[in-house]
Protein backbone atom coordinates (compact mmCIF):
# COMPACT_ATOMS: atom_id res chain seq x y z
CA UNK A 1 0.00 0.00 0.00
CA UNK A 2 2.93 2.30 -0.63
CA UNK A 3 0.70 4.48 -3.27
CA UNK A 4 -1.72 4.68 -1.27
CA UNK A 5 0.38 5.70 2.48
CA UNK A 6 2.16 8.28 0.05
CA UNK A 7 -1.21 10.13 -0.45
CA UNK A 8 -1.84 10.38 3.31
CA UNK A 9 2.10 11.70 3.88
CA UNK A 10 1.31 14.25 1.37
CA UNK A 11 -2.27 15.39 2.77
CA UNK A 12 -0.21 15.74 6.19
CA UNK A 13 1.71 18.42 4.89
CA UNK A 14 -1.62 20.19 3.59
CA UNK A 15 -3.18 19.76 6.28
CA UNK A 16 -2.62 23.69 7.63
CA UNK A 17 -4.78 24.64 3.94
CA UNK A 18 -8.04 22.30 4.87
CA UNK A 19 -8.18 24.05 8.89
CA UNK A 20 -7.47 27.30 7.17
CA UNK A 21 -10.75 27.08 5.10
CA UNK A 22 -12.55 25.01 7.89
CA UNK A 23 -12.13 27.85 10.00
CA UNK A 24 -13.54 30.12 7.56
CA UNK A 25 -16.44 28.52 6.77
CA UNK A 26 -17.01 27.76 10.69
CA UNK A 27 -17.00 31.40 10.75
CA UNK A 28 -19.34 32.39 8.38
CA UNK A 29 -21.66 29.67 9.08
CA UNK A 30 -22.05 30.86 12.79
CA UNK A 31 -22.65 34.50 11.41
CA UNK A 32 -25.40 32.90 8.82
CA UNK A 33 -27.20 31.34 11.96
CA UNK A 34 -27.19 34.06 13.61
CA UNK A 35 -28.55 36.35 11.08
CA UNK A 36 -30.79 33.36 10.42
CA UNK A 37 -32.35 33.52 13.68
CA UNK A 38 -32.37 37.38 14.08
CA UNK A 39 -34.76 37.18 11.06
CA UNK A 40 -38.59 37.33 12.04
CA UNK A 41 -40.30 34.08 10.21
CA UNK A 42 -43.58 34.12 11.42
CA UNK A 43 -44.56 32.52 8.36
CA UNK A 44 -47.57 34.79 7.20
CA UNK A 45 -47.33 37.94 5.06
CA UNK A 46 -49.57 41.17 5.35
CA UNK A 47 -49.64 44.15 2.81
CA UNK A 48 -48.19 47.34 3.73
CA UNK A 49 -50.19 50.42 3.99
CA UNK A 50 -48.90 53.42 2.42
CA UNK A 51 -49.79 56.86 3.21
CA UNK A 52 -50.90 58.36 0.02
CA UNK A 53 -52.72 61.61 -0.98
CA UNK A 54 -55.79 62.02 -3.24
CA UNK A 55 -56.85 64.75 -5.30
CA UNK A 56 -60.24 64.60 -6.95
CA UNK A 57 -61.20 66.79 -9.31
CA UNK A 58 -64.22 64.90 -10.47
CA UNK A 59 -66.26 64.63 -7.53
CA UNK A 60 -68.51 61.90 -9.49
CA UNK A 61 -69.36 58.02 -8.55
CA UNK A 62 -66.75 56.45 -9.89
CA UNK A 63 -64.18 59.31 -8.27
CA UNK A 64 -65.16 58.42 -5.11
CA UNK A 65 -65.56 54.69 -5.65
CA UNK A 66 -62.05 54.80 -6.30
CA UNK A 67 -61.54 56.90 -3.27
CA UNK A 68 -63.10 54.22 -0.86
CA UNK A 69 -60.96 51.05 -2.91
CA UNK A 70 -58.01 53.07 -2.14
CA UNK A 71 -58.51 53.22 1.42
CA UNK A 72 -58.96 49.58 1.75
CA UNK A 73 -55.31 49.03 1.29
CA UNK A 74 -53.40 52.47 1.98
CA UNK A 75 -54.05 55.04 4.63
CA UNK A 76 -55.87 58.25 2.34
CA UNK A 77 -55.62 61.63 2.70
CA UNK A 78 -57.89 64.00 0.92
CA UNK A 79 -55.49 66.66 -0.33
CA UNK A 80 -55.99 70.19 -1.77
CA UNK A 81 -55.65 70.38 -5.83
CA UNK A 82 -51.89 72.50 -5.37
CA UNK A 83 -49.15 70.98 -6.83
CA UNK A 84 -46.38 72.90 -5.14
CA UNK A 85 -48.37 71.47 -1.90
CA UNK A 86 -48.52 67.82 -3.39
CA UNK A 87 -44.93 67.86 -4.30
CA UNK A 88 -43.74 69.36 -0.59
CA UNK A 89 -45.83 66.42 0.97
CA UNK A 90 -44.08 63.84 -0.51
CA UNK A 91 -40.59 64.95 -0.41
CA UNK A 92 -41.44 65.43 3.25
CA UNK A 93 -42.29 61.97 3.67
CA UNK A 94 -45.92 62.93 4.84
CA UNK A 95 -47.17 60.54 1.74
CA UNK A 96 -45.16 58.48 -0.03
CA UNK A 97 -47.45 59.10 -3.44
CA UNK A 98 -50.16 61.23 -4.54
CA UNK A 99 -53.03 60.25 -6.65
CA UNK A 100 -54.68 63.08 -8.93
CA UNK A 101 -58.23 61.70 -10.32
CA UNK A 102 -58.97 63.80 -13.53
CA UNK A 103 -62.06 65.55 -14.46
CA UNK A 104 -64.37 63.19 -16.12
CA UNK A 105 -62.63 60.21 -14.81
CA UNK A 106 -65.24 57.74 -16.16
CA UNK A 107 -64.94 58.68 -19.71
CA UNK A 108 -61.41 59.64 -19.47
CA UNK A 109 -60.14 56.97 -17.76
CA UNK A 110 -62.26 54.04 -17.17
CA UNK A 111 -64.16 54.36 -20.88
CA UNK A 112 -60.78 55.75 -22.39
CA UNK A 113 -57.19 54.58 -22.13
CA UNK A 114 -55.81 57.93 -19.95
CA UNK A 115 -53.57 57.20 -16.99
CA UNK A 116 -54.41 58.41 -13.35
CA UNK A 117 -51.67 61.74 -13.41
CA UNK A 118 -49.54 61.02 -10.14
CA UNK A 119 -46.85 62.97 -8.07
CA UNK A 120 -44.07 60.36 -6.65
CA UNK A 121 -40.70 60.64 -5.88
CA UNK A 122 -38.30 59.76 -9.08
CA UNK A 123 -38.04 55.84 -9.22
CA UNK A 124 -39.79 55.60 -6.04
CA UNK A 125 -40.86 51.78 -5.54
CA UNK A 126 -44.35 52.74 -4.20
CA UNK A 127 -45.02 53.89 -7.86
CA UNK A 128 -45.50 50.53 -9.23
CA UNK A 129 -47.36 49.48 -6.12
CA UNK A 130 -50.01 52.02 -6.18
CA UNK A 131 -50.44 52.01 -9.45
CA UNK A 132 -50.87 48.57 -9.32
CA UNK A 133 -54.54 48.90 -6.86
CA UNK A 134 -54.97 52.16 -9.60
CA UNK A 135 -55.21 49.76 -12.51
CA UNK A 136 -56.78 47.06 -10.60
CA UNK A 137 -59.93 49.15 -9.68
CA UNK A 138 -59.77 50.33 -13.65
CA UNK A 139 -60.14 47.19 -14.94
CA UNK A 140 -62.32 45.41 -12.69
CA UNK A 141 -65.01 48.25 -13.33
CA UNK A 142 -64.85 47.81 -16.82
CA UNK A 143 -65.37 43.68 -17.05
CA UNK A 144 -68.40 44.90 -14.65
CA UNK A 145 -69.92 47.37 -16.88
CA UNK A 146 -68.87 45.35 -19.67
CA UNK A 147 -70.97 42.43 -18.10
CA UNK A 148 -74.28 44.76 -18.16
CA UNK A 149 -74.28 46.25 -15.08
CA UNK A 150 -74.89 49.90 -14.32
CA UNK A 151 -72.34 52.24 -12.81
CA UNK A 152 -73.92 52.08 -9.38
CA UNK A 153 -74.00 48.39 -9.28
CA UNK A 154 -70.59 47.95 -11.07
CA UNK A 155 -69.21 50.70 -8.54
CA UNK A 156 -70.10 48.55 -5.55
CA UNK A 157 -69.10 45.54 -6.88
CA UNK A 158 -65.87 46.49 -7.66
CA UNK A 159 -66.06 47.66 -4.02
CA UNK A 160 -67.07 44.02 -2.69
CA UNK A 161 -64.57 42.34 -4.74
CA UNK A 162 -61.42 44.08 -2.94
CA UNK A 163 -62.90 42.29 0.05
CA UNK A 164 -62.33 39.03 -1.10
CA UNK A 165 -59.24 37.41 -0.01
CA UNK A 166 -57.92 34.01 -0.91
CA UNK A 167 -57.35 31.77 2.23
CA UNK A 168 -54.02 29.74 1.24
CA UNK A 169 -52.60 27.05 3.93
CA UNK A 170 -49.10 25.84 3.04
CA UNK A 171 -49.41 22.08 4.75
CA UNK A 172 -45.88 20.96 3.80
CA UNK A 173 -43.36 24.57 4.16
CA UNK A 174 -40.81 24.60 6.79
CA UNK A 175 -38.50 27.65 7.29
CA UNK A 176 -34.78 25.69 8.04
CA UNK A 177 -33.43 29.42 7.02
CA UNK A 178 -30.20 27.92 9.29
CA UNK A 179 -30.03 24.52 7.73
CA UNK A 180 -30.71 26.65 4.16
CA UNK A 181 -27.77 29.07 4.91
CA UNK A 182 -25.33 27.03 6.68
CA UNK A 183 -25.30 23.95 4.28
CA UNK A 184 -26.10 26.10 0.62
CA UNK A 185 -22.52 26.71 1.20
CA UNK A 186 -21.08 23.95 1.57
CA UNK A 187 -20.10 23.18 -1.82
CA UNK A 188 -17.64 25.59 -1.93
CA UNK A 189 -15.82 24.17 0.80
CA UNK A 190 -15.86 20.84 -1.02
CA UNK A 191 -14.02 22.04 -3.92
CA UNK A 192 -11.84 24.59 -2.13
CA UNK A 193 -10.34 21.73 0.28
CA UNK A 194 -10.54 18.71 -2.55
CA UNK A 195 -9.40 20.75 -5.50
CA UNK A 196 -6.58 22.62 -3.67
CA UNK A 197 -5.16 19.71 -1.47
CA UNK A 198 -5.87 16.65 -3.61
CA UNK A 199 -5.25 17.92 -6.34
CA UNK A 200 -1.54 19.46 -5.56
CA UNK A 201 -0.87 15.60 -4.67
CA UNK A 202 -2.12 14.09 -7.90
CA UNK A 203 -0.09 16.21 -9.74
CA UNK A 204 2.58 14.81 -7.91
CA UNK A 205 2.10 11.72 -9.33
CA UNK A 206 1.58 12.31 -12.33
CA UNK A 207 5.59 13.87 -12.40
CA UNK A 208 7.40 11.44 -14.66
CA UNK A 209 10.18 10.40 -12.88
CA UNK A 210 7.45 9.11 -9.94
CA UNK A 211 5.82 7.15 -12.70
CA UNK A 212 8.87 5.57 -13.97
CA UNK A 213 9.59 4.98 -10.31
CA UNK A 214 6.15 3.10 -9.82
CA UNK A 215 6.40 1.48 -13.18
CA UNK A 216 10.20 0.28 -12.11
CA UNK A 217 8.62 -1.47 -9.17
CA UNK A 218 6.38 -4.81 -8.09
CA UNK A 219 3.21 -2.34 -7.77
CA UNK A 220 1.35 -3.34 -11.15
CA UNK A 221 -1.09 -0.06 -12.77
CA UNK A 222 -3.57 -2.09 -11.64
CA UNK A 223 -2.54 -1.86 -7.99
CA UNK A 224 -1.35 1.41 -8.02
CA UNK A 225 -4.63 2.67 -9.66
CA UNK A 226 -6.52 0.80 -6.67
CA UNK A 227 -5.05 2.23 -4.05
CA UNK A 228 -4.88 5.65 -5.38
CA UNK A 229 -9.03 4.97 -5.61
CA UNK A 230 -8.67 4.32 -2.04
CA UNK A 231 -6.96 7.28 -1.00
CA UNK A 232 -9.19 9.75 -2.77
CA UNK A 233 -11.70 7.88 -1.17
CA UNK A 234 -10.62 7.81 2.54
CA UNK A 235 -9.88 12.01 2.36
CA UNK A 236 -13.37 12.16 0.39
CA UNK A 237 -14.66 10.55 3.54
CA UNK A 238 -12.55 12.17 6.08
CA UNK A 239 -13.77 15.83 3.97
CA UNK A 240 -17.39 14.66 4.13
CA UNK A 241 -17.56 14.10 7.68
CA UNK A 242 -15.70 17.26 8.58
CA UNK A 243 -17.50 19.53 6.49
CA UNK A 244 -20.74 17.85 7.41
CA UNK A 245 -20.35 18.02 10.98
CA UNK A 246 -19.03 21.96 10.92
CA UNK A 247 -22.51 22.49 9.74
CA UNK A 248 -24.46 20.09 12.10
CA UNK A 249 -22.46 21.53 15.05
CA UNK A 250 -23.78 25.33 13.80
CA UNK A 251 -27.23 24.60 13.94
CA UNK A 252 -27.61 21.31 15.71
CA UNK A 253 -31.32 22.14 16.88
CA UNK A 254 -32.60 22.87 13.88
CA UNK A 255 -30.53 20.21 11.81
CA UNK A 256 -31.95 17.15 13.91
CA UNK A 257 -35.72 18.25 14.27
CA UNK A 258 -35.26 17.98 10.73
CA UNK A 259 -37.11 15.28 8.69
CA UNK A 260 -34.67 15.83 5.65
CA UNK A 261 -31.75 15.57 7.93
CA UNK A 262 -30.81 12.41 6.08
CA UNK A 263 -31.33 13.26 2.65
CA UNK A 264 -29.32 16.88 3.54
CA UNK A 265 -25.72 14.62 4.08
CA UNK A 266 -26.85 12.14 1.15
CA UNK A 267 -27.10 15.05 -0.71
CA UNK A 268 -23.51 16.39 0.66
CA UNK A 269 -22.04 13.13 0.36
CA UNK A 270 -23.03 13.11 -4.31
CA UNK A 271 -21.78 17.30 -3.82
CA UNK A 272 -18.14 15.68 -1.98
CA UNK A 273 -17.43 12.75 -4.90
CA UNK A 274 -18.37 15.83 -8.00
CA UNK A 275 -15.41 17.80 -5.93
CA UNK A 276 -13.04 14.42 -5.23
CA UNK A 277 -13.44 13.82 -9.31
CA UNK A 278 -12.98 17.45 -9.97
CA UNK A 279 -9.75 17.35 -7.72
CA UNK A 280 -8.96 14.07 -9.82
CA UNK A 281 -9.01 16.25 -12.69
CA UNK A 282 -7.85 19.32 -11.90
CA UNK A 283 -4.10 17.03 -10.89
CA UNK A 284 -4.61 14.99 -14.10
CA UNK A 285 -4.49 18.18 -15.85
CA UNK A 286 -2.00 20.70 -14.14
CA UNK A 287 2.00 20.18 -14.94
CA UNK A 288 3.01 23.40 -12.08
CA UNK A 289 1.37 23.82 -8.81
CA UNK A 290 0.54 27.52 -10.10
CA UNK A 291 -1.45 25.32 -12.86
CA UNK A 292 -3.13 23.31 -9.91
CA UNK A 293 -3.74 26.85 -7.96
CA UNK A 294 -5.31 28.43 -10.86
CA UNK A 295 -7.86 25.58 -12.18
CA UNK A 296 -9.01 25.08 -8.32
CA UNK A 297 -9.95 28.95 -8.59
CA UNK A 298 -11.67 28.70 -11.42
CA UNK A 299 -13.46 25.55 -10.70
CA UNK A 300 -14.46 26.74 -7.50
CA UNK A 301 -15.29 30.39 -7.33
CA UNK A 302 -16.94 29.64 -11.03
CA UNK A 303 -19.28 26.54 -9.66
CA UNK A 304 -20.38 28.34 -7.23
CA UNK A 305 -21.44 31.65 -8.62
CA UNK A 306 -22.81 30.07 -11.73
CA UNK A 307 -24.54 27.00 -9.89
CA UNK A 308 -26.44 29.05 -7.46
CA UNK A 309 -24.23 28.99 -3.79
CA UNK A 310 -23.34 32.40 -3.72
CA UNK A 311 -26.07 34.01 -5.99
CA UNK A 312 -29.69 32.28 -4.87
CA UNK A 313 -30.87 29.95 -7.93
CA UNK A 314 -33.88 32.54 -8.14
CA UNK A 315 -31.99 35.17 -8.88
CA UNK A 316 -30.06 33.60 -11.82
CA UNK A 317 -31.51 34.95 -15.14
CA UNK A 318 -32.33 32.54 -17.67
CA UNK A 319 -28.99 32.18 -19.75
CA UNK A 320 -26.86 31.78 -16.07
CA UNK A 321 -29.35 29.73 -15.07
CA UNK A 322 -29.08 27.30 -18.30
CA UNK A 323 -25.63 27.21 -18.12
CA UNK A 324 -25.26 26.26 -14.59
CA UNK A 325 -27.38 23.49 -15.21
CA UNK A 326 -23.88 22.12 -16.17
CA UNK A 327 -22.69 22.26 -13.17
CA UNK A 328 -23.48 19.61 -10.43
CA UNK A 329 -23.82 22.59 -7.74
CA UNK A 330 -27.07 23.88 -9.57
CA UNK A 331 -28.44 20.57 -8.64
CA UNK A 332 -26.61 20.44 -4.81
CA UNK A 333 -28.36 24.29 -4.44
CA UNK A 334 -31.57 23.32 -5.66
CA UNK A 335 -32.10 19.76 -3.55
CA UNK A 336 -30.68 22.10 -0.80
CA UNK A 337 -33.65 24.39 -1.32
CA UNK A 338 -36.36 21.73 -1.73
CA UNK A 339 -34.81 19.92 1.66
CA UNK A 340 -35.14 22.96 3.50
CA UNK A 341 -38.66 24.02 2.68
CA UNK A 342 -40.67 21.23 2.62
CA UNK A 343 -41.91 19.35 5.64
CA UNK A 344 -42.63 16.29 3.50
CA UNK A 345 -41.75 14.97 0.22
CA UNK A 346 -44.44 14.87 -2.74
CA UNK A 347 -43.44 12.27 -5.37
CA UNK A 348 -42.13 14.82 -7.89
CA UNK A 349 -39.95 16.50 -5.02
CA UNK A 350 -38.27 13.02 -4.35
CA UNK A 351 -37.91 12.24 -8.36
CA UNK A 352 -36.18 15.57 -8.43
CA UNK A 353 -34.20 15.32 -5.38
CA UNK A 354 -32.69 11.68 -7.11
CA UNK A 355 -32.21 13.80 -10.37
CA UNK A 356 -30.19 16.36 -8.65
CA UNK A 357 -28.15 13.61 -7.10
CA UNK A 358 -27.93 11.15 -10.24
CA UNK A 359 -26.75 14.32 -11.95
CA UNK A 360 -23.79 15.38 -9.60
CA UNK A 361 -23.31 11.65 -9.92
CA UNK A 362 -22.82 11.73 -13.73
CA UNK A 363 -20.58 14.86 -13.45
CA UNK A 364 -17.94 13.12 -11.36
CA UNK A 365 -18.05 9.92 -13.68
CA UNK A 366 -17.45 12.28 -16.46
CA UNK A 367 -14.54 14.20 -14.64
CA UNK A 368 -12.79 10.83 -13.96
CA UNK A 369 -13.22 9.60 -17.66
CA UNK A 370 -11.98 12.72 -19.54
CA UNK A 371 -9.30 13.08 -16.41
CA UNK A 372 -8.06 9.10 -17.34
CA UNK A 373 -8.21 9.63 -20.86
CA UNK A 374 -5.62 12.27 -20.69
CA UNK A 375 -3.16 10.61 -18.61
CA UNK A 376 -3.09 7.33 -20.92
CA UNK A 377 -3.04 10.21 -23.85
CA UNK A 378 0.20 11.72 -21.64
CA UNK A 379 1.44 7.80 -21.37
CA UNK A 380 1.58 7.12 -25.00
CA UNK A 381 3.26 10.03 -25.78
CA UNK A 382 5.94 9.56 -23.56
Amino acid sequence: MKVYKGYLIALKRNVSTVILYCTIFFGVAVSMVYISNGEENTGAYSQERLAIGIVDRDNSLWSQALEKYLEQYHDVTIMEDDMDELAEAVYGRRIRYAVIIPENFYEECIQGGRKVESVTESGSQWEYYVNSRVDNFINSARVYLAGGYTQEEAAENVLDTADIQAQVELESSREDLGIYNVFRFMPYLYFSILCFVLGLIQKEYQNIDIRRRLEASSITLKNKNIQSLLAFLTVGIFSWILCEGIGIATCFSEFWSSPNKWLILLNGFTIMLGALAAAFFVGSMARTEAAVNGMANVLSLGFCFLGGIFVPLELLTGVVRRIGQFFPTYWYAQNISILSFNETLTDSLKTTLIQGMGIQILFALACVAVALTVGKARRQEE
